[in-house]
């Protein structure tokens, strides 16, 4: 290109970033700046494959198996992305309070009880986020996403999620879904508005609810019996495990002993 018509470009380039707004290319360099931060995750097995994929273009996820094979870490690591590439305003994270043995009293609001269970969970978002990320944003205060503008990342109990609705700027994080009822999983899957996605883990042999259908078990059941397409699930086995060592052969056997 001639001297003075790379000079009349490039006096072109500036004219338009002189013209705008301060504003605007602040926001651009912040949206730039969190883009920056997204690490890049690569699938270890087949199904981890079809997750991604359908990550893109479903709206309810349910990432259902064998232990160790990764499925926390895909769906937290995706609804990072989104909040990263600002495609989404709130990560929602919830799951049943119920578990494998005891838990102890904790004082505080709901979301301060739920972290004893979450917090596999958080650790893997300070991963994907940044530690500043996750402080500044994450909810622990009823009155912290009353009075926010957006809700940011917030904690909710699978039981108190009847009568909540959320938007299409949402992520759901729904963990350990085999603890859950089947009437909690009705009202988990029921609250998401156009948009909003909804992303389901667990693995139906850790249920601790021996007397009774785990909420997993059923809604794969019922996408199986009626499927949609904005629905998918993915199945994984003790071969998808991506623990080295032996919890890939204890997987394997215990599973073999039906429901943990």
């Amino acid at each position: 290109m001639p001297k003075r018509n790379r000079q009349q470009v490039q006096d072109r380039k500036k004219e338009k970033r002189d013209s705008r707004p301060k504003n605007e290319i602040q926001a651009q360099k912040f949206q730039e700046g969190r883009k920056a931060k997204i690490i890049p995750l690569t699938a270890q097995n087949e199904n981890q494959k079809i997750a991604l994929k359908s990550f893109k273009d479903k709206q309810l996820i349910v990432l259902s198996g064998s232990a160790g094979s990764g499925i926390s870490e895909l769906s937290v690591w995706w609804a990072c992305k989104q909040w990263l590439e600002g495609n989404i305003d709130n990560i929602v994270i919830t799951r049943p309070d119920k578990g494998h043995g005891d838990t102890y009293p904790v004082p505080g609001g709901d979301a301060m009880k739920m972290l004893q269970f979450l917090f596999p969970v958080l650790m893997k978002m300070k991963k994907y986020l940044g530690l500043g990320i996750l402080r500044n944003n994450l909810k622990l205060e009823d009155d912290e996403v009353l009075f926010a503008p957006v809700s940011g990342i917030q904690i909710v109990s699978m039981p108190k999620l009847g009568g909540m609705s959320f938007d299409g700027r949402t992520v759901i994080i729904a963990e350990e879904v085999q603890s859950g009822t089947v009437a909690q999983v009705k009202a988990l899957t029921t609250r998401a508005e156009e948009g909003c996605q909804i992303i389901i883990t667990g693995d139906t042999t850790q249920t601790p609810l021996h007397k009774e259908r785990n909420g997993l078990e059923y809604l794969e059941h019922k996408l199986t019996q009626h499927p949609h397409t904005l629905a998918q699930v993915v199945k994984f086995t003790p071969d998808d495990c991506c623990r080295k060592g032996i919890s890939a052969h204890l997987t394997r056997i215990f599973e073999q002993d039906g429901t943990w």
